[in-house]
């Protein structure tokens, strides 16, 4: 008997049209991939914006206080270009002197008198009188050697300050022109930074600038503990007066400040010259140990001392903290792991 075999199901062919359009979809679309709609990126967290705000100031505050060395360093060369110009103006005043000098003795040494031994032998009428002629002939002549002597001497010197005075404004306009260069580049970065802050809420922002705020409690104690002297209470009075004021890069006073501009300011007002600039600062006064400073004492932050604060006092410091904040307090103990030392002044 014959076996019947069943007939197997059999799937119905796929049109060409059909294949072409699965194998296109295919390629579009990529292995593991069921659709075509592109994936979006994770909105940004408040902590990843906090992040890279903090990175961005950071930079920016090392750019400013870089922006303060070479305005220093411009003011010095400025300062030493003068002073040379000064000095090559006299020393032209001193050649001019000299040789109306030199002319007049000149002028003076053929009038009346004999010019050689030569012609005071001839004029002379006795022994005494020769000898006469001939030391006042010598005394004329060593002293319009002198005259000479000095107007070559103020001659030699108004060149060489005037040399002096050239090469040191083309340093300082070198360095001016840089300066430029640099003060863009912060400019860059602040825009950017605001740029960032802007993708924060106004409540974000408010808890960004306000974050690790000391309490009443211990801003009060600060406050009430005094300085060693009247000097460094005077600097700490006048920080605490500045309270709330933007940070601005390359500020000192009266409405902004940066940084280095903050403890000048208020080391200014207690009669103690400080230069803008925190590494140079640092080189001021006595280094005293982190657990031994007073009120009025300045810290230093990061290895390149990028940053400077004032101590208050019970633990707590006054500083123009960064782009996007005001001058307020912070714990010293924050910023212990990036503690460079700190000074005592004056």
């Amino acid at each position: 008997m014959a076996l019947i075999r069943t007939p197997r199901r059999v799937r119905p062919l796929l049109s060409l049209g059909t294949l072409v359009v699965l194998a296109c979809s295919s390629t579009l679309l990529g292995p593991g991939r069921a659709t075509a709609t592109p994936d979006r990126p994770p909105a940004p967290t408040i902590a990843s914006v906090t992040s890279q705000l903090d990175s961005l100031a950071n930079r920016t505050e090392a750019l400013t206080e870089t922006f303060n060395a070479a305005q220093v360093d411009v003011q010095t060369k400025q300062r030493a270009a003068d002073r040379a110009q000064d000095q090559a103006a006299l020393a032209a005043d001193q050649y001019t002197t000299a040789r109306a000098q030199l002319v007049d003795s000149t002028v003076a040494a053929y009038e009346g008198a004999p010019t050689s031994h030569t012609a005071a032998l001839l004029t002379s009428g006795t022994r005494q009188s020769y000898l006469d002629q001939t030391s006042t002939i010598d005394m004329m002549a060593a002293h319009r050697a002198a005259v000479a002597a000095r107007a070559d001497d103020a001659k030699n010197n108004a060149e060489a300050a005037r040399k002096t005075a050239s090469a040191l404004l083309k340093d300082a306009t070198a360095t001016r022109n840089a300066l430029a260069k640099q003060r863009n580049k912060i400019v860059g970065q602040v825009a950017m930074f605001r740029t960032l802050l802007t993708t924060l809420t106004a409540p974000e922002q408010q808890a960004y600038a306000s974050r690790d705020t000391p309490t009443s409690i211990e801003i009060k104690a600060a406050i009430s503990e005094r300085a060693p002297n009247a000097a460094a209470q005077k600097a700490v009075d006048f920080a605490l007066a500045q309270i709330g004021k933007p940070y601005v890069f390359a500020a000192a006073g009266p409405n902004e400040f940066d940084c280095s501009g903050l403890t000048m300011a208020a080391w200014g007002a207690a009669g103690v010259a400080l230069p803008h600039f925190a590494a140079t600062q640092y080189t001021y006064g006595t280094h005293v140990p982190a657990t031994k400073l007073l009120p009025g004492d300045l810290i230093f932050l990061y290895s390149d001392i990028h940053h400077v604060e004032i101590y208050i006092g019970a633990g707590l410091a006054l500083s123009a903290p960064q782009e996007g904040e005001n001058v307020k307090f912070v714990r010293v103990s924050q910023y212990l792991p990036d503690f460079y030392g700190a000074t005592r002044l004056p």
